[in-house]
């Protein structure tokens, strides 16, 4: 791969205008210093402010398709419970054919690509997302989530904001490791927008996905998380999404009925995401094309919302009946059993979305549950069966996710209410470990992808080469450099010679000299200026060699050669700290 060589027409001026960008970036160098993100946190922002305004569209989409499909545009379960009868099984059913039929149509049109799911992307692919299959999915998401499925719109939100994310992060050339990265944080927008928790959007990706905490992964995803939520808010105000009485602290004896809790929710997560498979593979069985398979999903959801209408939708309005009303036992029994039935059928069948919040309602109606047989036996724990239903979402979350950081800050950030905070850390924990070991596959192990088995420190720099960046000839002036420094995002400049080899770099502070002096820019050359200070890689070279050059040198990136010393690409320290930071 030969260098780019930039040349200038030596006959042309040194404009003032090059002086002063020269020296404002000169300035920008020495005051923020050297930084590992490389400007991650920066489109980190960007795609916080898309992810939140694209998950407010569809949104808005969704409650569209409502009122088309229903003739309604409130809550889904207010809608089931005002139409008659018929009309609960054919809008799902109708809703179910055209999802499918969305489906069928992507895949024929698409037959080359196929949706990529953002957890895929980031967990083992390369960030990339393909565009016509993957909004396909994205309709066929929201005529099921429009008609009433019992599922969530969130995963189509999340899905949207990723997608935008990888399409600009393409567009932009980055390299696999960055954009990875970058779709990441348009999951945690899309996450954070979708239930307006911002630190808890970034703890998704962080605990489930990339399974870091790291700073170079964290920051990223709370600067996208935090920019989506104040997006989205100018939709949906600044209001936590479940308002919930006062609870007040528990007495210290009462930790014993939340441990119980807890590994209930651990005995029960596991049954259900059984559950959810082999719903999936009974309709696999089926062999039914993808819009009959969907439609008869819906049918079945119908049916069951006839004689519970709380199963249509994401459940969110039925979580806000639990925490704030007085529901009869044997009813919020009933509905339960009914929810999980729904949200099995609409899984297994096909429907395209999210599972996050009906497993929040389901998790509620279990603590609800348990709350209430608690209070009974123990009259004197303090806790009421509402208190329980939110340690119950917090609980079975961690169950179902296997990431008990993630679901207590999620829980906590829905509800704000300090006084859970401890309880909520024993049943999340006592829930996540209790799942594992009964079974170790989450809610979200087919959508990760399966695990690669590469590792960073078995790879090689070519694996993350990058084309060479701008470079010069020895005998090209000062003024030549200049000119690239002002026009060009670069902190060094590569100095080849006349038949490509590379001869050393020109760091970006040594412009100060030039800066102002176009004179002084002319009579010097590159060869002047040189410095050899920066070590150069081959390409067979492991990552580990070179992030040990990198903590050397302190270097933002290292010229790679090969074996006669020609100038054949370049490697940046944040694409092999962002390798091995993603494991």
């Amino acid at each position: 791969m030969a260098p780019r060589i930039l040349l200038v027409n030596r006959s042309s001026g040194f404009p003032l205008l090059t002086h002063a960008i020269l020296l404002i970036r000169i300035h920008l160098r020495e005051a923020l210093g050297r930084s590992s993100l490389d400007g991650m946190l920066l489109w980190a922002a960007l795609i916080g402010v898309v992810g939140g305004a694209s998950s407010a569209l569809f949104r808005e989409a969704a409650i569209g398709l409502e009122w088309l499909m229903t003739g309604r545009t409130a809550d889904l379960v207010s809608v089931a419970t005002s139409l008659p009868a018929e009309k609960r099984v054919w809008v799902p059913a109708l809703g179910g054919l055209l999802a499918g039929s969305v489906l069928a149509l992507g895949a024929r049109l698409f037959r080359r690509g196929r949706a990529v799911d953002y957890l895929e992307a980031v967990n083992v692919g390369d960030g990339h997302i393909p565009v016509g299959p993957t909004l396909g999915r994205l309709i066929s998401s929201l005529c099921s989530v429009g008609s009433g499925s019992s599922i969530g719109r969130e995963g189509g939100m999340v899905q949207f904001s990723a997608l935008l994310a990888s399409s600009f992060g393409g567009w932009c050339g980055l390299s696999r490791p960055r954009l990875r990265l970058l779709v990441a944080c348009g999951g945690a927008a899309g996450i954070a927008s979708a239930y307006n928790t911002p630190l808890a959007g970034a703890l998704f990706i962080a605990e489930i996905v990339l399974q870091s905490l790291s700073i170079e992964i964290l920051g990223p995803l709370v600067v996208a998380s935090v920019l989506a939520t104040l997006t989205i808010r100018q939709w949906i105000g600044l209001r936590p999404i479940f308002e919930a009485p006062d609870f007040g602290p528990l007495p210290g004896f009462g930790i014993l009925p939340v441990l119980g809790l807890g590994l209930a929710a651990g005995m029960l997560a596991p049954l259900f995401l059984v559950l959810l498979e082999r719903s999936r593979r009974m309709f696999r069985w089926s062999r039914l094309p993808l819009p009959l398979s969907l439609g008869l999903g819906g049918v079945l959801v119908g049916l069951i919302s006839v004689a519970e209408p709380g199963v249509w939708g994401n459940g969110h309005a039925v979580v806000d009946a639990l925490l704030n009303g007085a529901p009869e036992r044997h009813a919020v029994a009933s509905l339960l059993l009914l929810k999980i039935l729904a949200t099995a059928v609409a899984v297994g069948s096909g429907a395209v979305g999210g599972v996050f919040t009906p497993t929040l309602l389901i998790g509620a109606a279990i603590g609800w549950l348990f709350g209430g047989t608690a209070q009974a036996w123990l009259p004197d724990a303090g806790a009421t069966p509402v208190t329980y239903a939110v340690l119950g979402m917090g609980a079975f979350l961690a169950g179902t996710t296997h990431a008990p950081v993630m679901a207590i800050l999620m829980v906590f950030e829905m509800t704000l209410d300090a006084d859970l905070l401890f309880p909520l850390i024993v049943a999340s924990i006592a829930a996540r470990y209790l799942s594992a070991a009964i079974r170790p596959k989450t809610v979200y192990a087919d959508a990760l992808g399966e695990e690669s088995q590469t590792y960073p420190w078995s790879l090689q720099v070519s694996a993350l080469l990058l084309p060479p960046g701008p470079a010069v000839g020895l005998d090209e002036s000062m003024a030549a450099a200049c000119r690239l420094f002002s026009r060009k995002a670069i902190h060094h400049l590569w100095v080849v010679d006349a038949g490509g080899s590379y001869r050393g770099a020109i760091a970006l502070q040594a412009m100060r000299q030039f800066a102002g002096r176009t004179g002084k820019a002319r009579e010097m050359s590159a060869a002047d200026c040189l410095e050899n200070a920066l070590p150069t890689v081959s390409a067979e070279s492991s990552l580990a060699d070179a992030l040990a050059l990198f903590e050397r040198t302190g270097a933002e990136k290292l010229p790679v050669v090969d074996e006669d010393g020609a100038l054949v690409g370049e490697i940046s320290q944040v694409d092999v700290l962002l390798s091995f930071k993603q494991l």
